[in-house]
């Protein structure tokens, strides 16, 4: 294998000292046993090209089609199971929760900030955070690439991309029948079709149909349970061979999903506490124990969220004699409603609070409305002899409308808003071969961006409309060396500088003021070092990184409750800082036997963020001064300071049945985590590990697979987000989200091929 890149390190003394070591294991094992099972060539597209994951030199976790398969990865949230750099935080809703990638990510209520953890599905962005949590469906291969890759995939990937490729049709024909169920309520069919239409020209057609009671318990009498989801979709691909030179692939896909999601349900509560200043909280919680582990709510207005999305794209690769020219085109919709009842009870709050002068409880009401347009060229060169090379052009226009409603007396809203958002890039990347053993990677991108918004209060129509308009112009790059060991083994050493563009704060309570003082731009300086190697004849893939991120200005979600009504600002941060060491693995033991083992250390501290809002019951000798603190040396949201994975994969083969059977089981453990950037004592989640275990046949000529399963084997109940809602209660109470997975359930699945 001719390595080209270099990626993962811990130090160079590390680095040195385990591939001495692991040079050593590697006489003991017989080369000359060519029925051995060898680990094979992992394609990722993290340069622009198709190549082996050992010879980029970029920090990535490549996750086949078959590791899907085998640990039951079903939708975007799951991919955290196998990616130990990567985090999700699960919110009340889509649009709240988010990725994080070595503890950066966005969580911010604005329509005009994009995502910091791009989502890339067949080489087209998904603009806004919450169309990144859904489901995944026949699926070829997941690259999770970490740290800025701003130059390839534009300015929203400042902390790192998922990138997402779908099966494409096939040459013979071939189809797929999966169906899943489980004992929580959970059903889940999905049906795929593939093959040639003629000589030059095949398909692809993929559908499926799920549906989930929900798992959160309503006490309410004849309300249902929350966290329920019915959802539907279909993909189709059609590839042409236009010429011997030219090749089209069109895609287009429509999904729909109506849910119940996500109910957050009271934690632990003080007794003795009033919301709102009135309402006693024994009221709201009759039935409800109060701690860490409850999943039971009284909600008269259980959540209602719709989600619709679809598109198209078009995909034109042209051999213009060595040169490949590369068109893709795409368009986007995304509509995304939610209904959520926020004052955590089913008693007739305006009547209590009015004296029956009105009647009902406490909602928001939000409508999304979103449309993406994007159009990129690329040109990659041939490979000559000592260098080779890639240039692009790239356009995006996205328009996003939102109406809110919120009828909380200490937090009212009521308004409509547009954010907008066009951008001209022109990128490439030239790699220089300077010694048999040593190459070079220099890539820039410069970025030409506009953004605008709108914003009107419909609470006082009288309230002129406000609006704005900015733009900016930057430069963005990476640099990386690369220097091959052996055959099987490199190092790097990389520099990136990210970026994440300025944008408006819109959001309830916007003023043209506003407009005028946009949000500012965060960017960020990467290092990191690396290795990549195959050991024990191609038995051991090894891969390990150091690295060091610094982020000025990051943009971050703040709340102040200081007046009587609570405001929610978008800040910057004066810096952040995540360092750490990651190391992936992939074991053959034996024939029958193989390990996964993935571990992050991640160091992410919050330093001189000056001005952030004091956490409920924040003492002057805790920081608190006048309302405020400064936030220096404090860990980030959701950035567990160690995660690791270790998953064991076994097949035996039945020479006398004409079936063989297998088994794996999954191990995730990370450590606590604060989800509060205020460093609040009280939204501490403590450090936990899920074991999933699975076991099935499968027929010799792969024509069925019969499986079973149980997830979260332990029962290890965690929390996916916690919030201190103290601010609207005169005693502490905390409010999270309890995710599915935080509780033990088993299932079977059938998959039949033809």
């Amino acid at each position: 294998m001719n390595l080209k890149r270099l990626a993962s390190g811990v130090s160079i003394a590390a680095i040195m000292t385990c591939v001495c070591a692991n040079g050593a294991l590697a006489q003991t094992v017989d080369n000359d046993d060519d029925t051995a099972r060898r680990l094979g060539a992992v394609t990722v597209t993290a340069t622009k090209r198709a190549e082996d994951v050992q010879d980029v030199p970029v920090s990535v976790t490549a996750i086949t089609a078959e590791t899907i398969e085998k640990l039951g990865v079903v939708e975007t949230g799951d991919i955290t199971r196998i990616a130990p750099s990567l985090t999700v935080t699960q919110s009340n809703n889509k649009t709240n929760s988010a990725f994080s990638v070595r503890g950066i990510g966005t969580n911010l209520f604005g329509i005009g900030i994009e995502q910091s953890v791009a989502m890339i599905v067949d080489d087209v962005a998904m603009v806004q955070q919450g169309q990144s949590i859904a489901n995944l469906v026949d699926i070829e291969r997941i690259e999770v690439l970490r740290g800025p890759q701003s130059t390839l995939f534009g300015k929203a990937a400042s902390a790192g991309v998922i990138n997402v490729t779908t099966k494409g049709p096939s040459d013979t024909f071939e189809g797929l029948i999966d169906a899943q169920i489980t004992d929580d309520d959970y059903y889940r069919v999905l049906g795929s079709v593939s093959g040639p239409i003629t000589d030059s020209a095949s398909f692809r057609l993929t559908g499926f149909y799920s549906d989930h009671e929900g798992w959160i318990d309503n006490l309410t009498e004849g309300q249902p349970d929350l966290g329920a989801e019915e959802s539907m979709g279909i993909r189709g691909k059609l590839f042409l061979s236009l010429s011997d030179s030219a090749d089209l692939e069109v895609t287009a896909y429509k999904t729909e999903e109506e849910s119940q999601c996500c109910g957050r349900v009271i934690g632990e509560f003080d007794p003795s506490g009033l919301l709102f200043g009135q309402i006693p909280f024994p009221l709201l919680t009759m039935g409800i124990t109060g701690n860490a582990e409850n999943r039971s709510v009284r909600v008269d207005s259980p959540p209602d969220s719709t989600n619709d999305s679809q598109g198209i794209s078009a995909k034109l690769s042209v051999d213009l004699g060595g040169f490949e020219f590369v068109s893709i085109s795409a368009y986007d919709e995304w509509f995304y409603t939610n209904t959520e009842d926020v004052d955590f009870g089913d008693l007739d709050l305006l009547g209590l609070l009015t004296m029956g002068a009105l009647s009902g409880g406490f909602f928001s009401d939000s409508v999304r409305d979103n449309t993406f347009y994007s159009q990129e060229f690329r040109l990659v060169s041939p490979s000559y002899e000592n260098f080779d090379y890639l240039l692009g052009l790239y356009y995006a226009n996205t328009e996003i409308d939102r109406s809110f409603f919120r009828n909380v007396p200490i937090a009212p809203s009521n308004f409509t808003a547009k954010a907008t958002n066009e951008n001209y890039s022109a990128f490439g990347q030239a790699n220089f071969q300077v010694t048999d053993q040593t190459e070079v990677s220099v890539g820039l991108r410069y970025l030409s961006e506009e953004i605008g918004g709108e914003y009107q209060e419909l609470a006082a129509p009288n309230v002129p409309l406000a609006l704005g308009s900015d733009s900016e112009d930057t430069v963005m790059g990476k640099i990386s060396v690369q220097h091959d060991l052996s055959e099987d083994v490199m190092v790097f050493a990389s520099y990136a500088r990210g970026h994440k563009g300025q944008a408006f704060d819109i959001t309830s309570g916007t003023t043209q003021a506003d407009f005028a003082n946009p949000v500012g731009a965060e960017t960020s300086d990467a290092f990191e070092i690396g290795l990549k190697g195959l050991f024990l004849d191609n038995r051991l893939r090894l891969n390990a990184t150091a690295f060091h991120t610094t982020y000025d200005d990051f943009q971050v979600q703040a709340i102040d409750s200081t007046g009587a009504v609570i405001e929610f600002n978008i800040d910057n941060v004066g810096q952040l800082v995540t360092q750490g060491v990651e190391i992936e693995s992939e074991t053959i033991l034996t024939d029958e036997l193989s390990l996964l083992l993935n571990a992050a250390y991640t160091d992410a501290v919050v330093n001189d963020y000056i001005g952030a809002q004091c956490f409920p019951g924040q003492t002057m000798a805790q920081g608190c001064i006048g309302g405020v603190q400064t936030v220096d040396g404090g860990v980030l949201p959701n950035a567990p300071e160690l995660k690791f994975t270790a998953a064991l994969d076994f097949v035996k083969t039945l020479d006398n049945l004409p079936f063989d059977i297998f088994a794996n089981g999954s191990y995730v453990w990370q450590d606590e985590v604060n989800f509060s950037v205020e460093q609040n004592p009280l939204t501490v989640e403590g450090s936990y590990g899920i074991a999933n275990l699975r076991i099935g046949v499968t027929d010799k000529d792969d024509r069925y697979e019969l499986s079973g399963f149980v997830n979260n084997l332990f029962d290890e109940s965690y929390r996916g987000q916690i919030n201190d809602f103290s601010i609207v209660s005169t005693a502490s109470v905390l409010i999270h989200n309890s995710p599915r997975n935080a509780q033990r359930y088993a299932g079977a699945q059938l998959k039949l091929r033809f």
